[in-house]
């Protein structure tokens, strides 16, 4: 049988109950890694991390995502500070999704994005390709980002068409992530500096 569990909320038995010959280290930040641990190995069937690659990837992506909702958070964000910050990079196709928020603790500025990359097989994949694309910027030493939820998105550039949908095994269902998702999509395609609106933009959480 599946689990229904995300594999953030397992990581601590994990842990404590980890498969012989995995050995359990403390978290190495994404771009620490040396070139044997890059390659984070999770299941298909759970999601859940099968080695320590895989286990610092989720904790880095989870490490002050506490009871995540995203419908109580306020998406519109978007401080001077971060505007140079994409908000929106997906490929074209049907692939997996995060959506991610990026802050500061020290002045409590934020700002969401998404990230679907077609050479990500799974859902921490584009949190740390994202992650890593962003640290290649010096203002992202004083930023911290975790992820939010994902799924999956549905990308037609010729017809100009969205479709959100889905939720992350490995990060769990998050109430609202798919509608807030689709919501910045939306709003990015519509500023003047986008690639103007989007002909059909739509969410469900239903699938996988």
């Amino acid at each position: 049988m599946r689990s229904s569990i995300p594999a953030r909320l397992l990581l601590p038995s994990l842990q404590k109950h980890h498969p012989k010959g995995i050995r359990i280290r403390a978290k190495v930040p994404l771009d620490k890694m040396s070139a044997e641990e890059e390659t984070p190995l999770f299941s298909d069937a759970t999601g859940e991390a099968l080695n320590a690659s895989a286990w610092n990837l989720v904790r880095e992506a989870t490490a002050s995502a506490t009871n995540v909702n995203a419908e109580h958070e306020d998406m519109n964000d978007d401080p001077a500070s971060m505007r140079w910050i994409e908000p929106v990079k997906m490929t074209p196709g049907k692939h997996k999704y995060v959506l991610m928020k990026v802050y500061n603790e020290e002045n409590g500025e934020k700002k969401f994005l998404v990230r679907s990359y077609a050479r990500c097989s799974y859902h921490a994949e584009n949190f740390r390709e994202a992650v890593s694309e962003l640290r290649k910027d010096e203002r992202m030493a004083t930023l911290k980002a975790h992820v939010i939820g994902g799924g999956r998105i549905e990308y037609d550039k010729e017809k100009k068409s969205v479709f959100v949908y889905g939720y992350s095994m490995t990060f769990g269902r998050t109430p609202g992530c798919n509608k807030k998702t689709m919501e910045i999509i939306r709003k990015r395609f519509a500023e003047e500096e986008g690639d103007g609106p989007l002909a059909e933009c739509e969410w469900s959480d239903e699938g996988y």
